[in-house]
């Protein structure tokens, strides 16, 4: 809970941040440059996989680890560093004819110079969230995001094209590596001793990760890049911004489970008993706080999007809701994900993912070309909707085995406690109370919430009494207090 806590801070700061970056962004640049700057971060996301190559997450797991790993891992971050970066800016050229966007070229190869700072910081951080010190993580995650920030509006505000924002991610990755790198030589000694005996478990491990995360990103991103391909930037444009107001919350949100579960469900990974308790807890507590969220935001979509966005972008109404039912599925994932690294079993998403990355681009390919931009986000829902329905017995079952009724108890109570949301939320979208839009959105949000906070304290399920009165003793002992008697009513 100390490592949610501090995590959730950073990210919490990051969503909003992020929020009103995106919307000032999309009224200052055209719908063609704000589809350039979706394409460039999806190329570079994709590259990401192989900077790290899994290596963060070995040292994580690890629970003894000698300076000669560390060194021979340190080496290969760097190796890889410098050829992701080569990769990245030797094909520009080649992106930029493929999604046919000369722009693209630019934008790629001012992000790829990140590539050569980023592997300076990996591993330190990877240091510090084995020891479970989010704290100063978190510290630096807001520093940069702040910096970030104020960069990428600065620019836009003067120069109003899409390379703003490659000058940006520049900048805030050197920033944080710096910070990391400078941390790490307070703490240890910076050697670049190298031995393949020592890196090879780590690496033998680590190609699990890789795998299942270039089936992943590729499986994310061929929506939006058949977007590009089939439709136009400005439909790619118009996606990443649904995306940003819908799945990204959670996206965001993901980081924080999976830094705090995974080394501890490493911990714990022997004792299956303990270990099932805690993964059904997790789920539960996981989806109270994602369900809610993202059923607000498919019930007011509609005022959302009208007050905040110009005309222009009206079009991304529906995509929202569907990007919305979407999230919701995939933040179940995140607790069964941090289950398969702590039981060194991600081959078995690896097979999940290789299935689902066939069958969600034939279908991509065949809902676009037949309903455009819609069509590509229902395959979407589709293939994570069965992913998630399917995962107990392909994941979940195989690493815990004799969870079915529980596990999937676990999911359903946190869906029935958002349905006063569907249906105050509802009620004041289908009958607004004002002829002003943006005070009918802040009622739908008022209204909904507090629709939901009561729909906690009334709720007749165990473990959701259980998480308000966990959320109540991190806000202080009083509240705590407060919420158990009122509970015990």
């Amino acid at each position: 809970m100390k490592a949610v806590r501090w995590n959730f801070a950073s990210t919490a700061l990051g969503a909003v941040v992020g929020l009103v970056q995106l919307w000032i962004l999309s009224r200052i640049l055209p719908p063609h440059e704000y589809g350039v700057i979706s394409l460039a971060l999806m190329v570079i996301q994709f590259l990401n996989i192989f900077l790290d190559f899994g290596i963060t997450n070995s040292i994580v797991r690890r629970a003894q680890i000698t300076e000669l790993e560390l060194s021979s891992l340190y080496a290969i971050n760097l190796a890889m560093g410098a050829g992701t970066f080569l990769a990245a800016y030797l094909a520009s050229d080649w992106m930029g004819t493929f999604f046919k966007s000369p722009e693209l070229v630019i934008q790629i190869k001012i992000m790829a110079f990140g590539f050569l700072l980023a592997p300076f910081a990996q591993q330190q951080r990877a240091i510090m969230v084995r020891e479970m010190h989010f704290n100063f993580i978190a510290m630096v995650a807001i520093v940069t995001l702040l910096v970030n920030f104020a960069v990428v509006v600065g620019l836009a505000l003067v120069y109003r094209e899409a390379w703003v924002a490659s000058v940006s991610f520049l900048v805030s990755t050197a920033l944080s590596s710096a910070i990391f790198f400078r941390k790490g030589l307070t703490e240890r000694k910076l050697s670049f001793a190298f031995q393949w005996e020592s890196a090879r478990p780590h690496l033998r491990y680590a190609i699990q990760l890789v795998s299942d995360s270039l089936i992943n990103v590729v499986s994310v991103n061929t929506y939006p890049a058949l977007m590009a391909r089939l439709v136009d930037l400005t439909a790619i444009g118009g996606y990443n911004i649904a995306y940003g107001i819908s799945i990204n919350l959670i996206d965001r949100l993901k980081p924080v489970l999976m830094q705090a579960l995974f080394p501890a469900f490493a911990k714990i990974q022997d004792d299956d008993v303990k270990l099932a308790k805690n993964f059904l807890l997790v789920t539960s507590y996981a989806s109270l706080i994602n369900f809610p969220l993202l059923t607000g935001l498919f019930v007011a979509s509609t005022p959302l999007v009208h007050t905040f966005f110009k005309p222009e972008w009206y079009f991304i109404d529906d995509l929202v809701r569907i990007l919305c039912l979407i999230g919701m599925f995939r933040s179940v994932d995140v607790p069964v994900i941090s289950l398969l690294l702590a039981k060194a079993k991600m081959y078995l998403n690896v097979r999940v993912g290789i299935f689902k990355l066939v069958i969600g681009i034939a279908l991509a390919y065949w809902l676009g070309k037949n309903h455009g931009i819609i069509g590509i986000a229902y395959s979407f829902l589709i293939v994570q909707a069965s992913n998630t329905v399917f995962g107990y017995y392909l994941l979940v079952r195989p690493c815990l085995p004799g969870l079915g009724r529980a596990y999937f108890i676990s999911v359903l109570i946190p869906l029935l406690q958002v349905l006063p949301i569907c249906v105050v939320a509802g009620l004041l979208t289908r009958f607004p109370p004002s002829s002003l839009p943006m005070l009918n959105l802040a009622l739908i949000v008022v209204g909904g919430g507090a629709a939901y906070v009561l729909g906690l304290l009334l709720t007749p399920f165990a473990v959701v009494r259980e998480f308000v009165l966990l959320a109540g003793k991190n806000v202080s002992p009083k509240v705590e207090r407060l919420l158990a008697r009122r509970l015990n009513k």
